[in-house]
């Protein structure tokens, strides 16, 4: 089994899983197991691209101020899908991230951390900036902050990466097995049993979706 392999590795983003392949991903608090039919790249361009000034109906904002947090649509996705996605600012502002409207990334318990236009100094490839967006209402929400003495005209932010179709992994129980037995096993591959995992879903690739 592979360990989050290539996910925040300091170098280009990559595929975590390729086509057949199975992965199982953290998300809500429990594991869930599928199978990659499809993979594709996202590559940086203008329409992965979104500017926060426009998109909060404002002109600029304010010196040392802050535009609140809103749903990027341009990451949004269908149940089935999962994105893959590293980002950066454009312009001398600061992106804080949330998984859904009230989740953060990036957090500790007193802490949310920020991503700067000087976040590629120390980590060229932006691999610190990882997230995924799994399936539908899961969507990222980006809060900006101007650290700066002046007020801004606009707040750029690039994204990037890839995006998969996943299909969910159903086990298959002896057929002598009872709906507790059934039940008991659904249970541990919720919980992420590697044993467990390794006989009723087999090689995966473990990802963390979520911290939450």
């Amino acid at each position: 089994m592979s360990e989050v392999a290539n996910i925040f590795d300091n170098g280009p983003i990559s595929l975590i899983a390729r086509i057949k392949d199975n992965i199982s991903v953290y998300t809500a608090k429990k594991w869930a197991h599928y199978q990659v039919v499809y993979t594709e790249p996202w590559p940086r361009s203008s329409p992965l691209r979104v500017e926060m000034v426009a998109a909060a109906l404002v002109t600029f904002i304010a010196a040392n101020g802050t535009l609140a947090k809103r749903l990027i649509p341009i990451l949004q996705v269908t149940n089935g899908e999962m994105l893959h996605v590293r980002f950066e600012p454009l312009d001398d502002v600061e992106g804080v991230v949330y998984q859904l409207a009230g989740t953060g990334k990036f957090v500790s318990r007193n802490t949310h951390a920020r991503v700067s236009m000087t976040t590629c100094l120390r980590d060229p490839y932006l691999a610190t900036t990882t997230f995924f967006i799994m399936g539908n209402q899961k969507d990222m929400n980006l809060e900006v902050r101007n650290p700066n003495a002046v007020a801004l005209p606009q707040a750029r932010f690039q994204f990037f990466g890839f995006r998969y179709v996943l299909e969910p992994i159903t086990p298959l129980f002896p057929e002598r097995f009872t709906d507790v037995q059934k039940a008991a096993v659904r249970k541990k591959l919720e919980d992420g049993d590697k044993e467990t995992v390794a006989q009723y879903i087999g090689p995966t690739t473990w990802l963390p979706a979520e911290g939450r």
